[in-house]
């Protein structure tokens, strides 16, 4: 398939252009459970591959791409007496077609095919229209965020239409169409792959620039949720708008010496369709407010910045299946320090707050130190956090920027303290560090190495868990950027984690190797195991599972 479609992009005719990527991934998975006398038997390792392939085509004005993904898992069944048994379920129904979802799923045994993303774009100066899949942010995204965030596996389009209008210092946008969240995972294992649950979504914002030093904006989104996966239940369930958000934002740049911006929007739940949302005249008024202050005092920089939201995690509870957010905001926090239980503050209903950061060039451009302080009141005590009473958290972090000449060092410590209500309950104490340092060795030869760490302790819950100690290491010995041995130490004891390390009941060993044989190519090998987690990134997180095997990427573009 990728030699047709590079021999298609050599035939093309002048003026327009094709781009091809694509994405091979093979991944060898140990398990350590075994059938009931065969205790050698090592039946549940299998093998899953996956391919995304995009596709890109321009010509003048007009734009077409599309996204295809392809996964198989080999070594997935076996028999037990007469009966087979599949490991594990690609698909809801075993070998049954997914239900709803993509005419191409004709593959046979376990195995899919789905063209995901499918768009074509025109733009000129003054307008741009999407037909397919397209992504959105108004304002901060209190009211509307739906981008790709590739660093955590996620990736929810609106599949219809999207025109962006600049008549003169205007910009107006306006959307409607359904969720298109991604099925096929690039980084996590596939499994039991359900239909799109398409919801409504449609919404318009119009922004006006260069009123004197101000820009303003205001916007109003619509959610209509479907009860489940698949067209007919797009169709047939969604009966109108089911949630309102409306909001307006204004930014003032270089009015004494500061830069602000605001936004506030207010969130009406129109049914009980939204969960937690509860009856007429029960149901919680939502609100998000947040600004922020900047000002740039000779070699200083400071930051302010706040924010208090209510309800805003109602409707993205409604995404929790598909593991996607609608709307996110910025969320203030320190996110490679969030955890299990941290977490649930980055996702309260009821939380309010503010953080401060200060950087001083102190050599401009080589040593910036900085120190930042967060300081939140969550009210929310639901879901998934594990404190009963309201608490009060506090979370300065101190760090420094060095980059002298070709080595570099990024570093910081933080401690955070989650402090619950009354004097029986204690606090969530956390000290954690990260580091990255990067140094040439000779000549094309250079050295990094990064580490992270934390050490919790927790606070009294009614199922208490134990304190723990975590640390990550990476060590990467790299000839420029043609060759890179990669070897990875992590160790945890941390109980809510569900893997065991491949070189102790607490430790995680892996050596990986890239090459890039040229410019347009990568190949990546990677051998040993690491554990399970959180990861978060732009105010999003995501449970990810641990591994313990071997895998292969060959990444291309053409």
């Amino acid at each position: 398939m990728i030699v047709l479609l590079a021999g298609m992009a050599a035939a093309e005719e002048p003026g327009s252009g094709v781009v091809v990527n694509d994405d091979l991934e093979l991944r060898y998975w140990r398990s350590d459970e075994r059938l009931p006398g065969y205790p050698d038997n090592a039946v549940y390792n299998y093998l899953e591959q996956v391919n995304r392939l995009n596709i890109g085509w321009t010509r003048g004005s007009w734009t077409f791409e599309a996204q295809v993904d392809e996964v198989a898992l080999f070594a997935n069944r076996h028999y037990l007496g007469d009966d087979l048994i599949i490991e594990n379920d690609l698909l809801p129904d075993g070998d049954a077609p997914l239900y709803g979802q993509s005419i191409f799923n004709v593959m046979p045994g376990d195995s899919y095919l789905n063209p995901e993303k499918v768009r074509a774009r025109y733009e000129s100066k003054v307008a741009t229209v999407t037909l397919g899949d397209a992504y959105s942010a108004f304002g901060r995204g209190f009211a509307l965020n739906l981008n790709r965030n590739v660093d955590i596996d996620i990736d929810t389009s609106i599949q219809g239409a999207k025109v962006v209008w600049r008549p003169g210092m205007w910009d107006v946008t306006a959307l409607a169409g359904q969720t298109n969240p991604q099925q096929v995972s690039q980084d996590n294992p596939n499994e039991v792959i359900e239909g799109d649950r398409r919801h409504l979504i449609t919404g318009v914002r119009a922004e006006r620039f260069g009123l004197g030093p101000a820009n303003v904006g205001a916007h109003v989104v619509g959610y209509g949720f479907a009860d489940g996966p698949g067209w007919d239940a797009a169709f047939s369930t969604v009966q109108g708008l089911d949630a309102l958000v409306g909001g307006a934002t204004a930014e003032a740049l270089g009015i004494g010496g500061f830069d602000v911006f605001l936004e506030a929007d207010a969130i009406g739940l129109l049914s009980d369709r939204v969960p937690g949302a509860g009856e007429p005249g029960e149901r919680p008024r939502g609100a998000a407010v947040y600004g922020s202050v900047s000002t740039y005092p000779g070699p200083v920089t400071i930051l302010v910045e706040g924010k208090r939201t209510v309800a805003t995690e109602l409707i993205n509870a409604v995404g929790t299946v598909d593991a996607t957010e609608y709307m996110v905001g910025p969320s203030l926090e320190y996110e490679r320090a969030i955890n299990e239980d941290t977490s649930s503050a980055l996702n309260s209903n009821d939380i309010g707050g503010g953080r401060v950061q200060i950087d001083v060039a102190v050599v401009p451009g080589k040593v910036i130190p900085y120190v930042s302080c967060a300081t939140f009141r969550d009210l929310d005590v639901g879901g998934a956090h594990f404190n009963p009473v309201p608490e009060t958290i506090v979370h300065p972090v101190v760090g420094m920027e060095v980059l002298l000449h070709e080595v570099s060092w990024l570093v910081d410590v933080g401690y955070r303290v989650d402090d619950r209500d009354g004097t029986n309950l204690g606090a969530d104490r956390q000290l954690h560090g990260n580091s990255g340092f990067h140094m040439p060795i000779a000549g094309p030869v250079h050295a990094d190495w990064t580490v992270q760490f934390e050490r919790f302790q927790w606070g009294a819950n009614a199922f208490q868990q134990s304190d723990f100690f975590e640390v990550e290491n990476a060590l990467t010995l790299g000839w420029g950027k043609a060759v890179a041995l990669i070897g990875y130490l992590d160790t945890t004891t941390n109980p809510l984690v569900d893997t065991t390390g491949n070189l102790s009941e607490t430790a995680y060993g892996a050596a990986e190797i890239q090459v890039r044989p040229a410019s347009a190519w990568t190949i990546k090998a990677f051998y040993g195991a690491y554990k399970a987690g959180i990861r978060c990134a732009g105010g999003q997180c995501r449970q990810l599972p641990g591994f313990d095997g071997a895998r292969l990427a060959v990444l291309g573009t053409f």
